[in-house]
């Protein structure tokens, strides 16, 4: 069976419909299937997750840019969990020390990510992924 029309998919469309998310004409451009606004104003898809409808090459490439950032933030923070763990096997500076290059990446990202958030609001293209137009970008959640 195609992975979008299976029972899963069709459930989870069920459920997001049941949770408040409102159906959209605009469809998913890997699947096929419809897109749905959270209440949140994020735009989904039932297979898979977060989509960003943008209107063109440039607005494309910033939501490109932060996917990219958004990614090295979670990569970065599960980096941090894993030398916590270690940490209480091991002792000395190396630790902390570790620790401290984690953070100093993860502050840089984070820095970052605020600063193109801010640019975008400014330029009145706040990235709330609210549909635009047919072209999309996908980023699993």
């Amino acid at each position: 069976m195609e992975r979008g029309r299976s029972p899963e998919a069709i459930k989870r469309m069920a459920d997001l419909l049941r949770a408040g998310a409102a159906m959209l004409s605009e469809r998913c451009p890997a699947c096929g299937l419809p897109l749905f606004r959270l209440r949140s104003g994020e735009v989904v898809c039932p297979v898979h997750g977060r989509v960003y409808i943008v209107r063109d090459e440039s607005e494309a490439s910033r939501i490109t840019v932060r996917s990219v950032l958004e990614e090295l933030e979670r990569f970065v923070a599960h980096s941090l969990s894993d030398v916590v763990r270690r940490a209480g096997a091991t002792s000395g500076n190396s630790v902390a020390d570790e620790l401290r290059s984690w953070l100093d990446v993860l502050e840089r990202v984070e820095r970052i990510l605020d600063m193109i958030s801010t640019s975008a609001r400014e330029e009145g293209l706040d990235d709330s992924d609210k549909p635009r137009s047919s072209q999309s970008r996908n980023q699993a959640s």
